[in-house]
């Protein structure tokens, strides 16, 4: 299947139809529709900043659906494209991001192009128009799009998230003079729906998101039948903004610092946090704690509009003869699925996992994914199995004052169903002793200075919400005794040996005669030459690569030769790693992003993630992969699997979901299919709590610090690091980048916490960390970079050689860490080469 079929593929099995009253949709007659919103016409394939990709030449809504045989009313349809011809129609960049990693060699960037956009005014539609159109047909299609936000700055409350004036205007005038109306979602992220309940003439709804070059088509599919849609939301959309638990603890008005949340708005102290000299030193506290997304909302009983998992289809399913069986390594269920509708199409069928309330212990949401699979398309009658897996890990929480993980004593309830609030009882798991999953060690916890002075939110001040009728109903439902299973620490340690010992012996076969070689090869490196391995081949400084290209990309021995080369046949500066070649030291080319590398414009994450289907999501990142090795591209810079906890972070349409366990697999799936036996590796980022966009580094024209991240250890590891770690062990990646943010007042590229003892002692990580583009002029220093374990500053140069060789004087960083540090490139080096 060639490239522009995947993204068309991906796009139909992603969209979202989210409401369909007297199931207008699909448009069975050829008959005039009246399309409104100037994104029908400016349709928004791409998101900015890295998530961006060149969208040269896409067809549009308007002009897909007339390709299909939708009928544009004429009137509007040339109302339309008069605007359109004279003037912009959508809130694009004034900067090209596709081209911006050839430009800017600095962080610098992001204070100049990361600036907030605003959503363009609707046309002013004449009234005129709008009543000969509702003369011929009583049926309209409202197109609703969102481009704001993005790279360093967040998207704003009124006049984005919420309809703009213009908008609400057309919406009223649209329902008042058509039954039938139409609502597509062209979005970078969730907006304000609560007006959906106010006019009874919206009769469906469709989430597109931000569906790439083919996304179009792909809606024109599913608006004539020809494609029956089968996406479910990635997350919870609730009524009203207030209804999210980061509400009231997430800042966005970047241009006004009075409105930005800092330590003193929780009573803490800059200066105790090491946050001194700056006019503001911004906080994000996660006090929603573990509660993010569906796990807020069900477990405490909030209503929301449209549930997390949930989506509609054409036709009907029937689950049945569901099977809970014990197996080596975790559990297997199995259930059948008939499609007893009138049309083709595809389910999705999501296990949650709930402990019995009330439960003795460690605090736990009500309910948690821990396993999901998609049908094939299913015709009229016809009937498949599904097979779910569900480790033991999926079973364990993290208990701070143990510091380990843990499968809990007590009785779990395994919930099969469609949405996570449509789901019954199949199977009960039965622990009957506290099982010791993991031993940890207390890392990244709340700074001493802060602790009791933050609350978080907790079940305890609120049993009269979390006895809800869900909890009390759905536990007291009979189980099938053949789906009752019992858990054993045998059962789980049988499984972590096995495991070890096969770590074990790979290690072992590693250790080889080329392996003594490069160790000896580190030995004769000279110190200034290891310092200029920890960074990237560039100038590392702002624009050098426009004008006179005057600034030096390296630094130069004492006979005024370049330490370093690079020697990438395609790579630029800025976005390759130096080369030292008479030692065997070549360049690798990394590149950005998410949406893609330049080639295929692809649905962005946020909308793959709600196809739910393993296949397809391996099929993504194998044509990926294909471009990067076209391209000789050798580190592509995503998956970015930073989670949806505020619908206002500018880039959510960069990340998959709310969820960690349906981020982590969905990132899995695309990385095993980019490195798919080729040269290509993938670059999993932003390692770790960058949900805010909003002083994410900090602003030095501003006198503004980075932001911290303050959260608990727990809600830190089983969610926002959670996706890291699947990344780690279950996929096999070679490379990670950090983020710029601080983590409870440490940096995150200067953690050690973070990089060494989470990363690579606990979790296994072999390869080469690298920090987000543009770390070293507001973040981290470089030689506290390396210390800590994060080997390479992007995109560096000499500056931060600098840095480093500094740093080595004063003794911030040793030989022994710069060796480590070039070891672990060297290492991400051979798994690129090995796979060639």
């Amino acid at each position: 299947m060639d490239k522009k079929k995947i993204a068309r593929k991906i796009a139909e099995e992603s969209i979202v139809l989210l409401k369909n009253a007297d199931h207008i949709l699909p448009l069975k007659e050829k008959k005039e529709i009246t399309f409104f919103g100037r994104t029908q016409i400016g349709t928004l394939y791409s998101g900015n900043g890295s998530g961006g990709a060149n969208i040269a030449g896409c067809g549009t809504i308007l002009e897909e659906c007339e390709k299909r045989g939708i009928k544009p009313e004429s009137l509007l349809k040339e109302f339309y494209e008069y605007k359109a011809s004279a003037e912009q129609v959508t809130e694009e960049d004034e900067f090209d991001w596709t081209k911006v990693s050839e430009m800017v060699n600095s962080g610098i960037m992001y204070e100049i192009f990361g600036k907030y956009k605003a959503p363009l005014d609707e046309y002013d539609v004449p009234e005129t128009l709008i009543f000969q159109a509702a003369e011929k047909t009583d049926t309209a299609i409202f197109v609703i799009g969102r481009n704001s936000g993005g790279e360093e700055c967040d998207r704003h409350l009124p006049e984005d998230y919420y309809l703009t004036r213009s908008e609400e205007s057309l919406l009223k005038d649209i329902c008042t003079h058509f039954a039938n109306v139409v609502i597509v979602l062209n979005v970078n992220g969730l907006i304000d729906l609560s007006w959906m309940k106010k006019y009874a003439s919206i009769k469906s709804l469709l989430f597109i998101g931000i569906p790439g070059e083919e996304g179009a088509s792909a809606l024109a599919g599913i608006l004539t039948g020809e494609i029956n849609p089968s996406g479910k939301l990635a997350v919870t959309i609730a009524e009203h903004y207030e209804d999210y638990p980061s509400a009231d603890h997430f800042s966005w008005d970047k241009e006004h610092l009075e409105n930005i949340l800092d330590y003193e708005s929780y009573g803490l102290s800059s200066e105790e946090n090491g946050s001194t000299g700056f006019t503001k030193s911004p906080v994000t506290v996660y006090w929603e704690d573990i509660y993010t997304g569906y796990r807020y909302f069900d477990t405490f009983g909030k209503q929301v509009l449209y549930p997390f998992g949930y989506g509609l289809s054409y036709t009907a399913f029937a689950i049945s003869d569901a099977l809970v069986k014990k197996q080596n390594g975790g559990i297997l269920v199995t259930a059948d699925v008939k499609n007893i509708g009138e049309m083709s199409g595809k389910e999705v069928i999501q296990i949650y996992l709930s402990k019995v309330y009330p439960a003795e212990g460690v605090e736990r949401p009500y309910q948690e994914l821990k396993g999901f699979e998609k049908t094939s398309d299913l015709a009229p009658g016809e009937k498949e199995q599904v097979k779910i897996w569900i480790p033991w890990r999926e079973l364990a929480v993290y208990d701070e004052e143990r510091a380990a993980w843990v499968i809990e004593s007590g009785d779990y309830l395994l919930k099969m169903g469609n949405s996570s609030r449509d789901t019954f009882v199949e199977g009960l798991i039965c622990v009957e002793k506290t099982i010791l999953a993991e031993q940890c060690t207390n890392c990244l916890n709340i700074t001493e200075c802060n602790n009791g002075k933050i609350e978080f939110l907790t079940q305890k001040e609120n049993d009269a919400e979390m006895a809800s009728v869900l909890n009390i109903t759905e536990q007291n439902k009979d189980v099938s005794g053949q789906n009752i299973i019992f858990v054993t620490p045998e059962d789980v340690h049988d499984v972590q040996e096995n495991r070890k010992c096969g770590k074990e012996t790979i290690s072992k076969a590693e250790t080889t005669v080329s392996e003594r070689e490069k160790e000896r090869n580190l030995a004769e490196l000279s110190i200034k030459e290891l310092a200029a391995l920890c960074v990237g081949y560039g100038p590392g400084t702002p624009f050098a690569a426009v004008g006179d290209r005057s600034d030096p990309s390296t630094i130069f021995d004492d006979e005024g030769k370049p330490m370093t080369t690079n020697s990438h046949p395609t790579g630029y500066p800025g976005y390759v790693s130096p080369a030292i070649e008479e030692k065997g030291i070549k360049s690798v080319f990394y590149k950005d992003g998410p949406a893609g590398i330049g080639g295929v414009a692809w649905p962005t994450e946020m909308l793959i993630a709600c196809s739910f289907d393993k296949k397809l999501w391996q099929m993504f990142g194998d044509a990926v992969g294909k471009e990067c090795e076209e391209q000789q591209v050798n580190v592509w810079l995503a998956p970015a699997v930073n989670l949806h906890r505020n619908p206002l972070c500018g880039r959510n349409f960069e990340y998959f979901s709310e969820d960690p366990y349906l981020t982590g697999v969905c990132a899995c799936e695309i990385t095993k299919g980019v490195q798919n036996s080729r040269p290509v590796i993938v670059c999993p980022k932003h390692f770790a709590a960058n949900e805010q966009e909003t002083f994410r580094r900090g602003n030095a024209g501003k006198n503004v610090d980075a932001v911290d991240s303050i959260l608990t250890e727990r809600a830190l590891r089983e969610q926002y690091l959670k996706p890291f770690e699947m990344l780690v062990k279950d996929a096999g990646i070679a490379c990670i980048m950090t983020s710029f943010n601080k983590i409870n007042g440490s940096f995150s590229g200067g953690s050690h916490d973070l990089c060494t003892h989470i990363l690579r002692e606990e979790w296994g990580f072999e390869g080469a960390v690298v920090t987000d583009w543009g770390d070293m002029d507001m973040v981290v220093d470089g030689a506290d970079a390396v210390a800590a374990g994060n080997d390479i500053v992007m995109p560096g140069g000499p500056p931060v050689i600098r840095q480093i060789l500094k740093g080595y004087e004063e003794g911030r960083v040793t030989r022994e860490e710069l060796e480590q540090a070039v070891r672990h490139l060297l290492i991400m080096i051979k798994r690129i080469r090995l796979a060639d």
